[in-house]
């Protein structure tokens, strides 16, 4: 047993397997892949790692573990702290060009020296559906606690403020059918509420800062420019660190690095809000593949006479609405009876927009908006989902509509999602289940 300082959770206590695991290698990579990628451009205390990140998130996993009796609490601790091990280079910003650093990380894990457990035993927790996934990547789960303290801890904004201690209290299991599945008691609303407070306001002045995304949007261009012309194999971002990269760019003179370098960056020319555009045009957008929006940026660059960038935000993820809230024998989801829930799902939808850049703002922006509009309106998406539920007018519960759907899991809870997010299926919380609908 060894003991690490931490600056969130203070001591932390890891086995010798543990030990052996961070001693690795493929670990050791994390010690140099900045968490929030290039957040410290805009608070420079930001360089934070994934390394500690991915040994609180053991520990914050551990204590959820031990509060819900969860039987193998050491294989969950080591899923844990393997659970971002694919990251690539400035983490998040670089999942571009096909590379998913869940899937990336999985065929690392598969060949790495466990020690005491097999690659099999901790991918079956980190692909499964159980609780103890749900412990590490689910709706109240260790991943989000740490990176909301950590992340606010080291950017010294006063956001990330979570009731650690409460949730863990609060935490409880129920049966659903043949599942054991994870729920808050109600005296922990309070707590959960506080969570996404936090996470709500990290994502407005943190995560999706404009400089910082705009940054972001510079350093993938840079790296999608080496990739064609063949400087750089989108695999070996799997093999590299921060450093690492930076020294490919800086060698191949990549002409954003050095803006990059030097905090030149592109201007935000114009921004289109989530209600300027239409159900359907949100649909249209969000649908857009990386191919698509490459294309869009060429058009546009030659249509202006010079570069434009279009960078659409991520959609709000949400899972935190889908916690379970048990009071006594009954089970509700946390918006059926938070109104602050609700509120709040609906300023996490309004954080959306996307952007444009260009290195000056000189450039007519009306014109801009209709030739993007117009481009985007050629495109038709279509929906296994919305013409189910054009047939059918109303269906109560996920899961019904999952059997009705024919498409994988995770197929549908991406289709889904969307749908939901631009406003072509109302989604509402009506106790434990949600009814979907038709919102044309």
């Amino acid at each position: 047993m060894k003991v690490i300082r931490d600056s969130i959770h203070k001591d932390i206590y890891l086995s010798e397997t543990e030990i052996k695991i961070i001693d690795s290698e493929e670990f050791q990579r994390l010690r140099n892949i900045k968490q929030t990628g290039l957040t410290y451009l805009v608070y420079p205390s930001a360089n934070h790692t994934r390394f500690e990140h991915s040994i609180g998130t053991l520990y914050v996993a551990s204590r959820m573990g031990e509060k819900l009796g969860v039987e193998d609490l050491e294989l969950l601790r080591v899923a844990a702290l393997l659970h971002d091990i694919g990251h690539p280079p400035f983490s998040h910003t670089l999942e571009i060009l096909g590379y998913d650093h869940e899937q990336v990380g999985k065929k690392i894990i598969k060949k790495m020296d466990l020690i005491n457990f097999s690659p099999s035993e901790v991918l079956n927790i980190l692909s499964s559906r159980r609780l103890e996934r749900k412990i590490i990547n689910g709706d109240v789960d260790a991943d989000r606690i740490d990176y909301l303290l950590r992340d606010s801890y080291h950017t010294g904004t006063a956001y990330g403020m979570i009731d650690l201690p409460r949730i863990l209290r609060s935490l409880t299991t129920f049966k659903s059918g043949d599942k054991i599945k994870m729920g808050i008691l109600r005296k922990g609303i309070m707590a959960i509420e506080s969570l996404l407070v936090a996470r709500h306001q990290m994502y407005s002045a943190v995560y999706l800062h404009p400089t910082v995304r705009i940054a972001d949007k510079m350093l993938k261009k840079a790296v999608i420019e080496e990739y064609y012309n063949k400087n750089l194999d989108i695999k070996e971002l799997s093999k590299m660190d921060d450093p690492d990269l930076i020294s490919l760019l800086r060698h191949s003179e990549n002409r954003l690095m050095r803006k990059l370098d030097k905090r030149e960056l592109f201007k935000r020319v114009l921004t289109l809000n989530y209600h300027e555009l239409s159900s359907l045009d949100r649909w249209r957008i969000i649908n857009l593949s990386e191919k698509d929006v490459l294309d869009i940026e060429n058009l546009l660059s030659e249509s202006f006479g010079r570069e434009i960038f279009l960078d659409i935000y991520p959609i709000p993820t949400l899972e935190e609405h889908d916690v379970y809230i048990v009071d006594e024998e009954e089970v509700y989801k946390l918006d059926s009876i938070s109104p602050l829930a609700r509120t709040l799902r609906s300023a996490e939808i309004c954080l959306w927009n996307l952007s444009f850049y260009s290195e000056k703002r000189d450039i007519d922006v009306e014109k801009l908006k209709k030739e993007f509009l117009s481009i985007i309106r050629e495109k038709e998406f279509k929906s296994n989902l919305l013409e189910i539920l054009k047939e059918h007018k109303k269906i109560v519960g996920k899961s019904k509509l999952f059997e009705l759907s024919n498409l994988s899991y995770k197929e549908f809870n991406e289709e889904l999602k969307k749908l939901i997010f631009s406003s072509l299926v109302k989604e509402e919380a009506k106790g434990k289940s949600y009814v979907y609908s038709v919102n044309l």
